[in-house]
C-alpha cells in the first residue's frame, strides 16, 4: 500500500488528513502513522493478518482486556486496520507487567475447541527444509528429533485465545498503568504456556509466573523452554518468508534451549 492509499481510506474515518508517515516494523506487514487535520492521530495496518488481529482485538476487549481501539477494519483488497492512538510508552516496569499477566489470564479465558494446535505447530518442523540457508543442518536434526514428541504432548490442550507474540515493547502504560497491549497480528488459539514463554524472553518469568498463579516446577520450565523454541521456530519462517533478515538472535535462542 502506498501513503496516499493510505491517506484516502484513513480520510473516510478520520476526515481530510494532515500527514501520513510510514511506521517501521515486521517486515511482513505495512503500518501507516496518520495524523487528521484536526489533530487526531491514528494507526493504518495492513497485510495478511488483519482479519485475525481484528477479532483478537475485538475478543480481548470482552474480557476486560486493555486494547487498541478498532475505528474501523476492511476485509477486502488490501485488507486494512485503523486503529486509535494508544496513550503511552513501551514499560517494563514490574508492576505494568503483572497487570498485563493479569489481563493474559483473562484472555485465556476464551477458548475455541475447532481448533488445532498441533496443526499450528506442525509445520514448524514439517517445513523446516524451507530454512536450510538459515538453521545449520545440525540444528534441524535436532529439532526433528525433539519436538514432535513434544507437540504431541500438548496436542489436547483446550486451545485458548493468544497474543502470540507478547513482550514488553507491546505493553504500553501511563504513570504505572497498562492502557493497551498492542500488535495482534500474531493472535491464534492454543495452550497459554506458549503466551507466557513469549513474554519470558523479555521479561522476569518469575513474575510472569506468579502474576499468573503458577509455580516453577521442572516440568513447565520444560514445557517454556519448548515453547520458546517453538516461538523462535514461527519468527524465523516468517521472517524468510517476508524476506528479511532477522535470523541470528532466534537461531541462537533455539540452539540454547535445546541444550537446556
Amino acid at each position: 500500500m502506498q501513503t496516499a492509499e493510505a491517506s484516502e481510506y484513513a480520510a473516510a474515518v478520520l476526515g481530510p488528513i494532515e500527514s501520513v508517515e510510514p511506521v517501521q516494523g515486521f517486515v511482513g506487514n505495512q503500518t501507516f502513522r496518520l495524523r487528521a487535520v484536526d489533530g487526531t492521530v491514528a494507526y493504518l495496518k495492513t497485510g495478511a493478518t488483519i482479519a485475525a488481529e481484528s477479532h483478537a482485538i475485538e475478543q480481548a476487549a470482552t474480557v476486560g482486556v486493555a486494547v487498541p481501539e478498532i475505528l474501523t477494519t476492511s476485509l477486502g483488497t488490501p485488507p486494512y486496520l485503523i486503529l486509535a492512538e494508544v496513550a503511552g510508552t513501551p514499560s517494563d516496569d514490574p508492576d505494568v507487567l503483572v497487570q498485563a499477566v493479569q489481563a493474559l489470564r483473562r484472555l485465556h479465558g476464551l477458548h475455541n475447541a475447532e481448533a488445532d494446535w498441533a496443526g499450528t505447530l506442525t509445520p514448524l518442523i514439517d517445513e523446516l527444509e524451507k530454512l536450510e540457508s538459515v538453521i545449520p543442518d545440525e540444528l534441524a536434526d535436532r529439532l526433528r528429533a525433539t519436538m514432535p514428541p513434544f507437540i504431541a504432548e500438548v496436542a489436547d490442550v483446550r486451545p485458548a485465545l493468544l497474543h502470540g507474540d507478547v513482550h514488553t515493547r507491546h505493553l504500553y502504560a501511563v504513570d504505572g498503568k497498562l492502557t493497551a497491549i498492542l500488535d495482534w497480528g500474531d493472535a491464534c488459539y492454543g495452550d497459554p504456556l506458549y503466551d507466557l514463554a513469549r513474554l519470558t524472553i523479555t521479561a522476569d518469568p518469575s513474575i510472569v509466573l506468579g502474576a499468573y498463579g503458577l509455580t516453577p516446577t521442572e516440568s513447565l520450565q520444560r514445557t517454556l523452554s519448548r515453547y520458546r523454541i517453538l516461538w523462535s521456530l514461527a519468527a524465523l519462517h516468517a521472517e524468510h518468508a517476508a524476506g528479511g533478515d532477522w535470523f541470528d538472535p532466534h537461531v541462537r535462542r533455539i540452539a540454547a534451549e535445546l541444550l537446556s
